[in-house]
C-alpha cells in the first residue's frame, strides 16, 4: 500500500511549461489577480512539501509567479465634502472639543492616526504653529498647522485642562486623553471618526484614512509641489506621494496649461 502511494506521488512530476500554462488558464477563466494568487500559493505550497519531503527529486512550480495586483486608488474626499465634514456642531464638552480638534488636525496636518495620537503636550509648538511629529522609521519632521485648526486647539485643550481638573487625573503627557486619562489610541480615533463620516453619509467610500491622502491632493491641487507635500506627509519616496494624490483632469490642464513655456505663447 505504501509503495503504490510513494508511486503515485510520481504522478505530480510535471513540467514546469504545464504549470506555468495552468497559470495561465485561470486568467483566460476571468479570475482576478487576487484569486489566481491564492490558487498559485497553494500550487507553489504544495509542490515545496513534494520536494522537501523526497516525494520528488525537483519542484516544477519553482519559477512560478504570481500575476500582478492590480493597483487600487485609496478615495479621498473632494473639498467641498471636506469642508461639509469639518462643519461640526460647536464643542460643548471634553468628547466634542476632542472630536473637532482631531479632526481638525488630521486634515491640516495630513498626519497618520497613529502619528496624531503618538503626539504629546510637548510636541505642540504654538507660536510656529507647528506640530513635531515621530513617524514611520522614528524620523522627526515639522508639519505646519492652519488657523482653524489652531482654534480648535486650543479649545480643546482649554476643556482638557478642565475634565484633568475636574476628574483628578495624573499628569499625562499625551496630547489627546481618553475618559480615563489615558493616551487615546489609534483604534479609538477611527472608531470616533468612522461614526462622524457614517453621519455625513460618507462612510461607505472613505476611511479616517481618507483625509490624509485629501489633504495631500488638495495641496497639489492648488499648485503645491510635489517634493513639498513628500516632506509633509513623511514619505520616504516620491513614488509613495504620487499615490496618495488625485490630480483631477482639468486641473491637470489648467496646470499644464500655466506652467509649460511652449504652452505660454
Amino acid at each position: 500500500m505504501t509503495h503504490a502511494l510513494e508511486h503515485g506521488w510520481k504522478s505530480w512530476a510535471v513540467p514546469p511549461r504545464t504549470l506555468r500554462r495552468f497559470a495561465l488558464e485561470l486568467g483566460e477563466r476571468g479570475l482576478d489577480a487576487s484569486s489566481q494568487a491564492r490558487i498559485l500559493s497553494t500550487l507553489r505550497a504544495f509542490y515545496r512539501w513534494l520536494f522537501e519531503t523526497q516525494r520528488l527529486d525537483h519542484n516544477p512550480a519553482s519559477s512560478l509567479r504570481n500575476p500582478k495586483q492590480a493597483q487600487k486608488l485609496p478615495a479621498f474626499l473632494t473639498e467641498g465634502e471636506s469642508q461639509a465634514l469639518l462643519d461640526l456642531p460647536p464643542a460643548t464638552d471634553f468628547p466634542s472639543a476632542r472630536l473637532n480638534c482631531l479632526m481638525e488636525l488630521l486634515y491640516a496636518s495630513g498626519l497618520r492616526v497613529s502619528e496624531l495620537t503618538g503626539l504629546d503636550l510637548q510636541d505642540v509648538l504654538k507660536t510656529e504653529r507647528t506640530l513635531r511629529v515621530l513617524g514611520k522609521g522614528n524620523k522627526e519632521r515639522l508639519v505646519p498647522y492652519h488657523e482653524a485648526a489652531h482654534i480648535a486647539l486650543e479649545g480643546y485643550l482649554e476643556r482638557r485642562r478642565a475634565f484633568v481638573a475636574e476628574k483628578g487625573f495624573p499628569p499625562n503627557p499625551a496630547l489627546f486623553l481618553n475618559q480615563r486619562g489615558g493616551r487615546l489610541t489609534p483604534t479609538s480615533v477611527r472608531t470616533f471618526l468612522a461614526a462622524t463620516l457614517d453621519q455625513a453619509a460618507l462612510r461607505a467610500r472613505i476611511s479616517p484614512h481618507a483625509l490624509r491622502h485629501s489633504f495631500a491632493t488638495h495641496l497639489l491641487n492648488r499648485g503645491m509641489d510635489l517634493r513639498a507635500i513628500q516632506e509633509l506627509l513623511g514619505h520616504s519616496s516620491l513614488s509613495t506621494t504620487q499615490r496618495y494624490t488625485h490630480l483631477d483632469l482639468e486641473q491637470l490642464a489648467r496646470t499644464y496649461g500655466a506652467a509649460h513655456p511652449r504652452a505660454l505663447r
